[in-house]
């Protein structure tokens, strides 16, 4: 798509957001820039051919805010054309360029406005930044203290040259548009980009003003997700990018002065380069730096001698060529370790893996359910030659059904069959003392679509994160090779809390098939179970816990704290739902404390081994802030929310969006507002249909009863070609029957 340009007056600011496969962190940027209290600007994104939906993040940003133009282009160009294309849409008095993954403090852009304006309308403003680790950790810019005493007034390069000291980046500058367009300034393609830029648009600008304030979070991935940090080729572009620094040095005899000055700078970035493995790939590394002592070769300035320190010495290496001397000190300053012999010889003995042996768990080891319980069925069926046992705890041996193979956690057998096994399939983290070993292969499947807070973005709420461990929950997400995803939404947010190498399979949820397949006669049989027929109204409660109330979150799982999550009189529900009402009730899967009522009406289904039946039973579910919801919606049944404690909850907890803004149903603020819901039969009116479609065209988008076929298939068969996504509209679950 072709960003249009309208004739209206120009915007402050133009910012150029480039854009490839950074969906995770993609919403987090542009809302930085929309919530800014300066609102003149407009974004120009570009979507580099992104390859995970981000191209339909940026549309759904634009559609909703006309300050967004996305331009789609047709191949993965980088980051450097991709910021020239931005760059030639930009309608700004100033361009600034912005990474995908990063974020700008509140206020900056005003901030930057108000120094533009005392300082005269510069050619360039430069700004501070931090670096924002995954673990929450914020670090300033080593060199911040520049700004409060060097950063007064409007200067040059030459007269203040500590400012070129900082990282060569792009993203720390508001840049006049009209200097850019006289000088013809453009990025280059290719790795490290942003260095010819840098330093031709800083020795060119005859007026330089600072802003002492922190405009960018510089988001710090703990995978490396930087595009710099990947051991390919491209990272040889960082040869090509300092030659056109210094030929454009050298094409004036004004710059000669830069001449050391770049050079050591290069030099030093060339190291500091060569020196990271997840960069230079060490069987590369000879020959890097040997392309490091040719292009020193090329540029050395006239009578060049190295500094009689350190980094000197380094930079001697280079000029000099010898690499034997850096490997040598490189290799003194490690630690040599050898392995020990017990675990050299553990690593034999587990070497020999079982390639047809699967090991299921879920929930802890309590039950047999939810994904991994999907996928085990359909691999008996697809994957006959696969050996499936369930791991499941002592003291609910009786979860397992007859004829299903199961192995005791923690017993010998247990240890042998985890020495043996290929594949883990868990809708939980494995437990910590267990030593995956090379060649196994683990698939989280997850167990619900996130709207409570989840992983690192617990360390907000110290009351859901009570004793987290982010280094021992890093340690566990290490271990996963698949996460498992029903939707784009969540596939975001795995990828943003869990930083691992993980690979995302947006197969759908497997559990969800059997709502998506079941027959109406399937339906009518499950209700009958229960004694219900055709003429009962029957209503699902299913609420989940609260923090600190109900249960608490540790290391090791969730700890049942005695509550029931129950928010409702039990009694007065089966009375709203009227003569024929009928009420089944299920509290969290974490809690052992039953729900009580007088009516026999009302069900206790906390118990009973497949959740899925139970909403295939129900004609209304009712719920809050559980993940139930997102499952439901599969069967395009009536949904009520009961939210009468949000506030507290999103303190104690916090919810990834706000689902009274955009939910499945009809919304409650108060159990009388849900009882009379029920009571009028406004829980099944065309308003709440309307915003039951909205949910789930956004969360029904990968379950269309194939989910479990495409994991098998992809997992134990070793498949790529799968079944395709059936569209929702193509989908047709049963009708509740009450209805009909």
């Amino acid at each position: 798509m072709a960003a249009s340009t309208d004739s209206a007056g120009s915007p402050r600011f133009s910012i150029v957001v480039p854009c490839h496969a950074s969906r995770a962190w993609l919403r987090p940027c542009l809302d930085s820039v929309l919530s800014q209290s300066c609102a003149d600007f407009e974004i120009i994104a570009v979507d580099d051919a992104s390859p995970d939906g981000s191209d339909r993040i940026l549309d759904e940003y634009a559609a909703a805010d006309p300050r967004v133009r996305v331009l789609h282009l047709s191949e993965n160009v980088g980051l450097g054309l991709a910021r020239n294309a931005g760059l030639k849409e930009c309608r700004g008095d100033y361009v600034l360029f912005l990474d995908a993954d990063d974020t700008y403090r509140p206020g900056s852009l005003e901030a930057i406005a108000r120094r533009i304006e005392a300082t005269g309308r510069p050619d360039i403003v430069m700004f501070d930044y931090e670096r924002i680790h995954w673990d929450g950790r914020v670090v300033r810019n080593q060199r911040h203290d520049a700004f409060a005493r060097e950063g007064d007034g409007v200067f040059t390069a030459a007269e203040r040259p500590v400012f070129l000291t900082f990282l060569e980046v792009v993203w720390n500058k508001a840049i006049r548009r009209d200097f850019l367009t006289l000088h013809g300034f453009v990025f280059t393609a290719g790795f490290y980009e942003d260095a010819p830029w840098t330093y031709s648009t800083m020795l060119t600008a005859e007026r330089i003003a600072t802003l002492d304030q922190v405009v960018v979070h510089y988001r710090q991935h703990r995978t490396g997700g930087n595009i710099h940090a990947t051991a390919t080729r491209q990272q040889f572009d960082i040869f090509d990018q300092y030659d056109r620094v210094h030929a454009f040095i050298t094409s004036d005899p004004a710059l000669a002065g830069w001449r050391r000055f770049a050079f050591d700078r290069s030099l030093d970035h060339i190291l500091a380069v060569l020196d990271k493995p997840e960069r230079v790939h060490p069987d590369d590394r000879a020959e890097f730096f040997h392309a490091a002592a040719a292009f020193a070769k090329r540029w050395k300035p006239e009578g060049y001698v190295v500094d009689r320190t350190r980094r000197g010495f380094r930079r001697w290496q280079i000029v000099h060529d010898d690499y034997a001397t850096y490997c040598t000190l490189k290799l003194s300053a490690k630690v040599l370790s050898v392995p020990s012999p017990r675990k050299a010889v553990g690593k034999l003995l587990h070497r020999d893996l079982d390639p047809n042996l699967a090991l299921y768990g879920a929930y802890w080891f309590k039950q047999y359910a939810c994904n991994p319980r999907a996928i085990y069925e359909k691999a008996t069926e697809l994957a006959p030659q696969l050996r499936g046992v369930w791991v499941i705890d002592a003291d609910h041996v009786a979860a397992i059904p007859e004829g299903v193979e199961y192995v005791v956690a923690g017993s010998p057998a247990y240890a042998k069959l985890c020495a043996k096994a290929t594949y883990f399939i868990s809708n939980m983290n494995l437990p910590k003392e267990l030593e995956k070993r090379e060649g196994q292969i683990h698939l989280q499947t997850q167990h619900g679509t996130p709207l409570k807070t989840m992983g690192t973005d617990l360390r907000h709420y110290p009351v859901a994160a009570k004793d987290l461990d982010l280094d021992e929950l890093m340690r566990q997400v290490d271990r996963w090779d698949f996460n498992l995803s029903a939707n784009r939404y969540s596939s975001e947010i795995w990828e943003r809390t869990y930083p691992a190498h993980f690979e995302e399979l947006e197969y759908g949820f497997p559990r969800n098939d059997r709502l998506v397949n079941a027959t109406l006669d399937d339906v009518r049989a499950i209700r009958a179970s229960f004694g219900f027929d055709d003429s009962h109204l029957v209503v699902f409660y299913a609420p989940t816990f609260r923090d600190g109330v109900d249960s608490v979150r540790t290391p090791s799982g969730l700890v049942d704290l005695g509550g029931d999550g129950i928010h409702l009189d039990l009694d007065r529900l089966a009375a709203a739902a009227g003569e024929h009402g009928r009420v089944l009730v299920r509290t969290h899967y974490s809690l052992s404390k039953h729900p009580s009522a007088r009516s026999p009406r009302v069900v206790d289904v906390s118990e009973h081994p497949r959740v899925e039946d139970l909403m295939l039973a129900a004609d209304v579910l009712i719920s809050d802030y559980s993940s139930i919801s997102f499952d439901y919606a599969n069967l395009d049944r009536p949904i009520v929310l009961l939210v009468d404690d949000l506030g507290s909850y999103d303190h104690n907890r916090g919810t990834y969006f706000d689902i009274t803004a955009f939910p499945p149903g009809l919304v409650a603020r108060s159990p009388e507002e849900l009882l009379s819901a029920l009571q009028t039969g406004a829980f099944a009116k065309a308003e709440a249909a309307k915003h039951r479609q909205l949910f789930r065209e956004k969360f029904c988008e990968f379950d269309d009863g194939r989910a479990a076929e495409r994991v098998v298939r992809r997992l134990f068969l070793g498949e790529t070609d799968l079944p395709p996504i059936t569209p929702l509209a193509d989908r047709h679950p049963a009708p509740s029957p009450h209805r009909l």
